[in-house]
């Protein structure tokens, strides 16, 4: 069996011809949908707003959970390394 798709051929464009020239035309459905009312503008900003708070809130409720812990585990690492000069002697 062999392969039966011909090979593609390049296309010979004669001198003085105009490239870019468009030689198919593509036409969409060019009706509109409509002007969007402003209460639903409105609407995404108010949600947007809304989510983007909640985000913070989150975040900033992580750290704030995260900050003690690390202190904590600094403090700890301070005082076993001043125990360990402190014993070594």
């Amino acid at each position: 069996m062999t392969n039966e798709r011909p090979e593609p051929q390049p296309e010979i464009i004669p001198p003085g011809a105009q490239r870019g020239t468009a030689r198919m035309r593509v036409v969409v459905d060019t009706r509109s949908i409509g002007k969007t009312p402003p209460l639903a503008i409105i609407l995404v900003i108010l949600i947007t707003g809304l989510l983007s708070a909640i985000m913070l809130v989150f975040l900033l409720g992580a750290f704030l959970v995260a900050l003690p812990v690390i202190v904590l585990f600094v403090t700890a690492a301070i005082i076993v390394g001043l125990l360990r000069i402190y014993f070594q002697r």
